[in-house]
């Protein structure tokens, strides 16, 4: 019997008229090295305007994201922006330039970062006792198994030490156990005396 798989469809809600052309104007900006003005709604729904230099676009765990710097800060610090939410774009007459070492890397990112959170660069440590010891660096490429013993693997990664990473070391449940740096030990159990205090 034939199914129609558009009946489970359900498209994901947006701030903007239409992600297509919100798409389109951004690689625009991109290409032309144009600063704009966006106006964005914040994860907490906050309506906030940014002025920035767009970078590139990517796209991840299920939304379109606009990279850029902000406009006026020199340290080049990438800003991740769902396209979905940017509500409006002003185009600014200034051209920006960037040097060959604030060209964004993407395939940088994609390595070091968990569902688009960002954070520092940083080598952690951790102890894996899965049954699939293959799906740490299909999530985590930089993932290297160091030592192993019996079942448990020794693993470290370079990652961006982040929101995102807590939250894909918390979905392994008891399969994970960090060992290193003590900063992520302390926000893993902050997390999980934040969970256990629900029960």
């Amino acid at each position: 019997m034939c199914y129609n798989k558009r009946e489970d469809y359900h498209k994901v809600k947006s701030n903007c008229k239409s992600v297509i052309e919100n798409l389109w104007k951004m690689i625009q900006a991109i290409e032309e090295k144009r600063v704009i003005t966006i106006t964005y709604y914040k994860m907490n729904r906050d309506e906030v305007k940014h002025k920035i230099k767009p970078v590139s676009i990517m796209f991840s765990e299920y939304y379109f994201y606009l990279i850029a710097y902000d406009a006026d800060d020199l340290t080049y610090k990438p800003i991740y922006f769902r396209i979905d939410r940017i509500s409006a774009m002003t185009e600014h007459r200034e051209i920006f330039h960037l040097t060959r070492k604030y060209d964004f890397d993407e395939g940088n990112l994609r390595e070091k970062n968990q569902f688009m959170f960002p954070g520092k660069t940083e080598k952690i440590r951790f102890a894996f006792s899965g049954l699939s010891l293959q799906a740490i660096p299909d999530r985590l490429p930089t993932a290297k198994v160091v030592e192993k013993n019996g079942n448990i693997s020794i693993i470290e990664a370079e990652v961006n030490h982040g929101r995102g990473i807590i939250m894909y070391l918390l979905s392994q449940g008891s399969w994970v156990q960090v060992l290193s740096p003590q900063s992520l030990i302390e926000e893993m159990k902050e997390e999980l005396k934040k969970n256990a205090d629900l029960l």
